[in-house]
Parts: C-alpha cells; structure tokens; sequence
C-alpha cells in the first residue's frame, strides 16, 4: 500500500528555523535592504535608457550617471510641486476652519434635533479632542520632521545603488557566474533576463494604470470644477503604488480643496465619489487586468505578501510586496527542491477551475 512520505523532522525544523533567521535578518536590516530593493527595481526601469546612452557613444559610468540623474531630478522635480501645493493648502487653512466649524455647527445642530444631544454635550467633546490633538501636536510635528529626513536619505541611497547596479551590472553577472559556478552559465543569464522582464512587465503595467487612474481621476475633478484637476487627479494615480491607504491620501486633498474653495459641501462629498469610484474600478478591474496579466502571481499568495511585507517593513513593504514576490516566484521555479513553491506563488491555470480536472477525476474513480 502505498503511503504518503514525509520530510524528517529534521530537515523541517532547519528550514523553519532558516526562515526565522531570514525574517529576522530583513526586519533588522531592513535600512539597508530596503533601498537595495527600490534600486534594484528603479535601475530596472534605468536599463534600457542606460543602454541607449551608451550606444550613443557615451562612457559606461557616464551614462549610468546620466540616467540616475536625469531620474533623479524629474523625481525631485515632482516632489518639490506636491510639496509647494500642500504648502498653499497650508497657507489657506484659516479659511478651512472656518469652513470646518461652520460643518461641525450644521452637524451639531442635526444631531441635536433629531437625537436630542444638547449642543453644549457634544462641544464638550470636540473640545476635549482638540486639545488631545494639540497636546500630541509637538509629537505629530517631531515624527513627520523624521519620517521627511528618513524619507530623503532613502531617495539619496536608492539613487546611489542605483547607479553601482547599472555600472557595474557585468561585474555583478560574473558574480553569479563564480557563486554558481555548477551552475550552465545560460541558465544564470535566462534567470536574470526573466528577472528583468518581470521587473520591466510590473513597472509598465502599473504606468499603464496609474494613467488610467490619473485620466479618470482628472476628468472627475474637472467636472467638479475642482482646482487643479490634472495635478490631483494624477497624484491620485501615483498614489494607487501604496496598497489599500493609498486612496485615502489621493483623496484627502482635493476634499480639502473643495471644502476651501467651494460654497457647498456636497461638492467634497463629490469628490470623494469620484474617488471611490474610481478605486472600486481600479481594484476589480483595472490593476487586475492591467498589472495581473503582466505579473503571474497567485491572488491569495498576493494578499499573503502584502500583509506579511506590511506588516515587515510598512509603507514600503506594501510597495515592495508584490515585485518582490514575482522575482521569489522565478527563483523557486529554478530550484529543484522548491518547485512546488514557485508552483504555488503561481497564478492557477484554466484547467485548474474545471469540474472535471484530473483531480476529480480520480476522486470520483475512487469513490465508484
């Protein structure tokens, strides 16, 4: 009779316990290897700009440089308008709370009337969370001071890496060549090629949504009547990178802009319609068809790893998930003893959903 055969105990407990110390290793470094990975994605995205300088004539480095600092700029180039906008929303916020006390006074009034909650009731309470607010407001200011410092040295050593990946890209390859010396020297190159593809699939795709999203999100807006629509709404679309949060943040602005500049409320409340709407297509149609068909990655394992980099490393975990995954997925394919992973990580096939798979077929022989 046959039976089903296990790994021995312990080959199981090392692998658990070499998972454990990787877990452990990527949160404690997570400094370093979280740039690593950006870089490696953004060089990605370099590569063929790189290439082309260089058959233009230009020096190997130069036109490594050239690329990172071209990027570089159009990057700082866009931060710096988003910055310079939040600034002028800054600049109108007494004209906002003006705005938001009239709305707290219609809704006290409301919820008097037909609730029977004394006005005086219900101040109290708003009082008491302003000043909970303002009282953290010296720690709200000293994390966001951070968060900004941490944020721009993270830029610097991305663009950094960045450009030793693309520089010495064949120094690296040889790398590979030594370490997996047992190793057909096509089948490293084939593994990185696949890498690269993956890498340039997810990037395309997710400019192709981000598009998508930033063109209804600004036909939205404009239909509104709303102040800088193309701004907003393509902000909006960048900020669909950042899984679930990402459509609050897109939105907050222009509710707020429509609130300051608008004289009905209902005209915030439009503009977080556009938004949601927009979001549902995104999530149920777009990505998934869009960034799905370019990145084979199983739907559960996907929601696994965004929850599990989430909860890693956070913003950037949630970011990271998903190319991340889809490069783990093409090294597991390769690896003999972790075919069954790769497998896994993979997005089920059509025969996969008939009723009279294989599967069942001898479930049901066997039940005759």
């Amino acid at each position: 009779m046959n039976e089903i055969k296990f790994a021995s105990p312990l080959r199981i407990a090392a692998i658990l316990f070499i998972l454990v110390i990787c877990f452990v290793i990527l949160a404690w470094a997570e400094v370093l290897i979280i740039p690593l990975l950006f870089a490696i994605i953004f060089s990605s995205m370099l590569f063929p700009i790189c290439i082309r300088l260089e058959r233009w004539g230009f020096h190997k480095g130069l036109a490594a440089f050239v690329s990172v600092l071209v990027a570089g700029v159009l990057l700082a180039l866009f931060l710096t308008v988003v910055i310079m906008q939040l600034l002028h929303l800054i600049g109108q916020g007494p004209l906002f709370v003006q705005k938001m006390n009239g709305l707290v006074d219609r809704i006290e009034t409301y919820i008097s009337l037909h609730w029977r909650i004394e006005k005086s009731i219900q101040t109290d309470h708003i009082h008491q969370m302003l000043k909970k607010l303002l009282d953290n407001s010296s720690a709200y200011f000293s994390s966001g001071m951070s968060f900004t410092v941490n944020l721009v040295s993270q830029f610097v050593l991305v663009l950094l890496f960045s450009f030793f990946l693309l520089y010495l890209r064949v120094f690296f390859l040889e790398f590979f060549y030594k370490a997996f010396s047992s190793s057909d020297k096509q089948l490293i190159d084939d593994t990185m090629q696949k890498i690269y593809q993956v890498i340039q699939n997810y990037l395309i795709g997710l400019l192709k949504v981000i598009g998508i999203i930033g063109t209804l999100n600004s036909i939205g807006l404009w239909s509104l009547d709303i102040e800088s629509p193309l701004f907003f709404g393509f902000l909006g679309g960048v900020l669909v990178i950042i899984p679930y949060i990402g459509i609050l943040i897109g939105s907050a602005l222009p509710v707020i802009v429509a609130l300051i500049t608008k004289d009905s409320y209902w005209y915030a409340v439009g503009v977080m319609a556009v938004f949601l709407f927009v979001h549902i297509l995104e999530g149920n149609l777009i990505t998934p068809y869009v960034v799905g068909s370019k990145v084979s990655i199983n739907p559960l394992i996907a929601i696994f790893a965004l929850l599990l980099f989430g909860k890693l490393w956070g913003l950037a975990g949630l970011i990271l998930a998903l190319p991340v995954t889809a490069i783990c997925k093409i090294i597991f394919d390769l690896l003999p003893g972790f075919k069954a992973v790769g497998f896994l990580l993979g997005k089920p096939q059509k025969y996969h959903f008939s009723r009279h798979s294989r599967l069942h077929a001898k479930l049901r022989a066997a039940n005759s």
